[in-house]
């Protein structure tokens, strides 16, 4: 028999205690799975404040409405519709527990390090220090809108027409989960910002890319603000590298690196957190059922 769930119901469904399951998985091949998507609880209202969000997030970007700028960065209305969605998620599925910091505590040290050497960078190389500001809020806005609020929304939506539980993401599937994730990206690379950088297919892919590995690890783990470090780093990295001959191949480097360590520390944080567990790819329930204290 193969499958992880399906192999945990067979074993409980035959009645088995923790000693047949050991003797019944002795001679089992074992494999790293994650149990499901992000377990946190959906209502009505937050899809449809998530919905909210990306809809004038992508409108105003189009239009060139702001809430002001820091530097010459422009911050999105949908910021704060965005930070209500994700406070109506529980904090201990989202990353911000204590336990869920915990699990991602190598990776919370470095991106400290990290993007604040970023910052200083771009301060001192552009003397616009408030930019610098700017650009890790715009990081974390659009994480929230767009490995969050529109994950959501294309994934409960997915989901309730295989008629699933979209109220709760751990339980849509891969289908609705991948979908969720691809659709996020596509609307992510139509941002104008990123359209205008667009010379040809390669270019493209690289910003879906990036919203597939940053939205798979926050729907895998629900953490987000891992991601968000990322990418601020990301932004003011490549800003910098602009301005500077001979930088773009750094840029290159620290970009490849964030990435995975990113999703290095993901799969970390969710062996961690019991999200990524080993289980047997095969097991024997004849051994369960010819075992002696089942006689």
């Amino acid at each position: 028999m193969t499958g992880g769930n399906r192999v945990v119901d067979a074993v409980r469904a035959s009645g088995a205690v923790p000693d047949e399951v050991a003797r019944a998985t002795r001679e089992a091949r074992w494999a790293l799975r994650w149990r499901g998507w992000a377990d946190w609880s959906l209502t009505r209202t937050t899809i449809g404040l998530a919905a909210l969000a990306v809809v004038v997030d992508v409108a105003t970007a189009w239009a060139g409405v702001s809430l002001g700028a820091l530097g010459r960065v422009a911050i999105s209305p949908a910021l704060p519709v965005a930070l209500v969605v994700l406070a109506r998620l529980r904090p201990g599925r989202s990353g911000r527990s204590r336990v869920g910091a915990g699990a991602w505590r190598e990776f919370g040290v470095a991106a400290v390090v990290v993007v604040g050497a970023a910052t200083v960078v771009y301060g001192v190389t552009l003397g616009r220090p408030v930019e610098a500001g700017a650009l890790i809020v715009a990081a974390i806005g659009e994480e929230l809108v767009f490995r969050l609020a529109a994950v959501l929304v294309i994934g409960a939506c997915v989901a309730a027409l295989l008629r699933r539980d979209w109220r709760h993401p751990h339980r849509w599937g891969t289908g609705p989960g991948l979908t969720a994730l691809s659709g996020a990206a596509l609307v992510f690379t139509a941002l104008p910002g990123h359209v205008s950088q667009i010379t040809g297919p390669a270019t493209g892919v690289s910003f879906a890319s990036l919203a597939l590995v940053l939205g798979y690890t926050v729907l895998r783990t629900g953490a987000i603000w891992p991601a968000a470090a990322v990418h601020a780093t990301l932004n003011l990295t490549t800003i910098t590298a602009w301005t500077q001959p001979g930088a773009a191949m750094l840029r290159l480097a620290i970009a490849g690196t964030a990435l995975v360590a990113l999703v290095a520390a993901a799969d970390l944080a969710g062996r961690r957190l019991g999200l990524r567990v080993r289980v047997p790819k095969v097991i024997d329930l004849h051994a369960v059922h010819d075992a002696p204290a089942l006689r």
